[in-house]
């Protein structure tokens, strides 16, 4: 499915909108809709900021496991920096928002939304590829040094952590308590160490 959102065109892949039904089709928990919203919104922060420095994306692409923007502007790292923050900047004032609501209400639902995106918010600025903290600290290195020097640095702390997320899912099984979804984080880092950024 294509359409056409002011100048920008979005691409929607008929495998990631069966990858959304079936998530919803199947949720047991009810996290999976404020997930969604959460994860839409940081993505929204994202393009906000990329339209506030004239640098709209002329086409975003909607796949499983990821969103591709294709962009015609050469962009400096202040301003990468700016569009790679306001992501997780996003999610860090719905949190904010979200938590003064339930100080208000003490709704229990509601601190679960806004200790989602603040989940989402964290994760994201996690410093290895594929991430607003990959980008960051890739455009912060690429700066003072040389710019393949900066990937392999990006690479190694990527893979760095991606280790570590699976040794910590190894811990919980040997205790008993296996957790796919830390597996789970582990592999897609380990798999973002490896790809071209």
């Amino acid at each position: 499915m294509r359409f056409k959102f002011l100048s920008t065109e979005i691409y929607v892949s008929f495998l990631f909108m069966a990858v959304i039904t079936v998530m919803l089709a199947t949720d047991k928990t009810g996290m999976i809709l404020p997930s969604l919203f959460a994860v839409f919104m940081h993505e929204l922060g994202h393009l906000f900021a990329m339209w506030v420095v004239d640098s709209a994306p002329r086409e975003i692409r909607l796949i499983p496991a990821s969103v591709q923007i294709t962009s015609d502007f050469t962009r400096g790292y202040k301003t990468d920096i700016a569009v790679a923050l306001c992501g997780p900047v996003t999610n860090l004032v719905l949190f904010a928002v979200l938590f003064c609501n339930y100080l208000c209400f003490k709704n229990q639902l509601i601190l679960c939304y806004a200790l989602l995106n603040l989940i989402i918010a964290l994760f994201n600025l996690l410093p290895v590829n594929g991430l607003d903290g990959g980008t960051v600290l890739f455009s912060v290195m690429a700066k003072r040094t040389d710019y393949n020097r900066a990937r392999l640095i990006l690479k190694i702390i990527t893979l760095i952590i991606a280790a570590s997320v699976i040794f910590v899912g190894l811990m919980f099984t040997l205790r008993g308590k296996i957790n796919l979804s830390i597996y789970i984080i582990g592999i897609y880092l380990l798999i973002m160490s490896v790809l071209k950024s």
